[in-house]
């Protein structure tokens, strides 16, 4: 271990990359699991009202999804905090926060386990099925705020000032400040991210699960189109606060041309996902595209380093212009 950390120390950028992945991946993933059950039971009531079982199937191979990336995080989890247990005694308040994220997240993967192993036994009670989908995705919703503030919080305790702030200072949102547009964010990602990961599993799963060429022709542009809307919504937003940082930049007389350059490109590349999920939807042959489904989901996970600066920033403490998503 000790060689590990040396090698690392003596190769910066790769221990910068590393970092980076640390964030994004489990981020992206977690959000994708908490969104993952509202999607499936979707799928699951769009069966019975459509009278397509093409919806059943796609909803159970979902679930299956969500299992695997809420087990993976649950392990994972569990993991580092065994190699960062020091660091995080349970009877501190840090140590507390981060169990609690953990428990959180535990209780979802239980509930969605649920969801999935009892498929069968409650296909005559849908209803029954589809809230035990709902509330693995209310579950996972908690384990997401959860893991943002215990985030937050240890971020905090890194602050020269960290004695004298208060929980206002630390969870209450100010109007205009990355930690509200963070939290306006939060919501739409969680629809997003779940069928961004689906979209690209579907054809995966193709060799494993042969439901025919018609169900993931099908389905692949359902799920695309759901990651479509989800993150165009999420990208009209993301304008709209932009806009208004930009007004404020404008009136405070801090606002130039290079300025405009850099927050134009950056609006534009967080637009790139909903077009390749837009192509993806609109073709004949949805399986042809994994290519362009594979480069939307990472485009998208790399939307979570920014996302997640804004969502630990301290306002007022820190300096955000480098850091906004929308800037």
């Amino acid at each position: 271990m000790n060689s590990v950390h040396e090698f690392l120390r003596v190769n910066p950028l790769l221990q910068t990359g590393l970092d980076v992945l640390g964030i994004v991946i489990p981020l992206a993933m977690l959000l994708a699991f908490a969104g993952m059950g509202f999607m499936s039971a979707t799928a699951r009531i769009l069966a019975h009202t459509r009278g397509r079982s093409s919806y059943d199937k796609c909803a159970r191979q979902l679930a299956a999804l969500g299992l695997i990336l809420g087990w993976l995080l649950l392990i994972g989890g569990r993991i580092w905090l065994f190699f960062t247990q020091e660091g995080y005694t349970p009877d501190s308040l840090p140590g507390f926060m981060v169990e609690m994220t953990w428990i959180l997240l535990g209780v979802g993967v239980l509930i969605g386990s649920l969801y999935h192993a009892l498929w069968k036994p409650l296909a005559t009670m849908p209803v029954l099925h589809v809230t035990l989908g709902i509330l693995s995705g209310v579950q996972g919703s908690a384990a997401v705020v959860a893991a943002l503030a215990s985030a937050r919080f240890l971020t905090a305790l890194a602050q020269p000032d960290a004695a004298t702030m208060t929980l206002g200072d630390l969870f209450r949102p100010e109007w205009g400040s990355p930690f509200w547009s963070a939290l306006c964010y939060t919501p739409l990602l969680i629809l997003a991210m779940p069928a961004a990961f689906g979209a690209l599993w579907l054809p995966l799963r193709r060799a494993h699960d042969d439901f025919g060429r018609d169900h993931y022709n099908a389905m692949i542009p359902w799920c695309a189109a759901w990651a479509r809307n989800a993150w165009g919504l999420f990208w009209l937003l993301l304008l709209i606060s932009s806009g208004m940082q930009i007004a404020q930049h404008w009136q405070a007389g801090a606002f130039t041309m290079q300025d405009a350059i850099i927050q134009t490109s950056r609006l534009l590349l967080w637009l790139i996902p909903a077009l390749l999920w837009t192509l993806v939807c609109r073709s004949a042959i949805a399986l042809r595209h994994k290519l362009t489904l594979l480069a939307a989901l990472v485009i998208s996970i790399t939307f979570m380093l920014p996302y997640y600066l804004e969502a630990t920033a301290m306002y007022g403490l820190v300096t955000h212009t480098d850091t906004q998503p929308g800037i």
